[in-house]
């Protein structure tokens, strides 16, 4: 059954959102987070607000009736800055102390495992598909409505990250992405089996 690919409305439940993005790198996520019911929490709180990393407004689902079967999260470069310092003060007040400190370190990492985006860059932050709708061009989709949004925004080009054994690379070869960099920080390796990650790179025509 086809599913319909739109921006997406504040009023879908923030915890189907946050079980399908735990489902695209449980490894990186449980590291992140510590535990899913944390993720509940931060999405719980972003989605439907304004601004935020998980805002509705930055975001793209493929709905198939009420279930969410696709989910595409993404910003601007100029957008990103503000939208992770709102995150950063929200999750502060949605989280426990232990937790909001556990997430705390684990960003200690994050930017040497995901390199900062160019400048005009759209950035994929989360790229998801329900399991049982691989196959059925809701990826595709996605990625259209996305690179519209990166048109408007006056962008060259799109880019995401992603562990390099995640199946998903191969899809986004075969739409035009390209490696630029390849990451690996050898504590998160060596202690948390979080390994080697790819910055995939999408150039796009202004003039289209």
């Amino acid at each position: 059954m086809t599913a319909i690919v739109q921006s997406a409305s504040k009023s879908v439940p923030p915890e189907t959102l946050a079980d399908l993005l735990w489902s695209t790198d449980p490894k990186l996520n449980g590291y992140m987070f510590g535990k899913m019911d944390v993720l509940h929490k931060i999405i719980g709180t972003e989605w439907p607000a304004q601004q935020g990393l998980y805002s509705y407004k930055n975001a793209f689902t493929a709905m198939q009736h009420d279930k969410v079967a696709g989910l595409l999260i993404g910003h601007t470069d100029e957008e990103y800055s503000a939208n992770f310092d709102f995150s950063v003060d929200n999750q502060a007040n949605a989280l426990g102390e232990d937790e909001a400190l556990h997430l705390k370190s684990a960003l200690h990492w994050m930017d040497r495992l995901f390199p900062a985006p160019r400048q005009n860059s759209y950035y994929i932050l989360e790229f998801a598909v329900s399991p049982d709708m691989h196959g059925t061009g809701i990826a595709g989709q996605l990625f259209e409505v996305a690179t519209k949004r990166a048109l408007a925004g006056e962008c060259n080009q799109i880019c995401l990250d992603v562990a390099a054994n995640n199946e998903a690379v191969s899809f986004y070869e075969h739409i035009g992405f390209n490696v630029e960099i390849e990451t690996r920080v050898p504590v998160l390796d060596n202690e948390y089996g979080i390994g080697v990650h790819l910055h995939m790179v999408h150039e796009i025509d202004q003039s289209l």
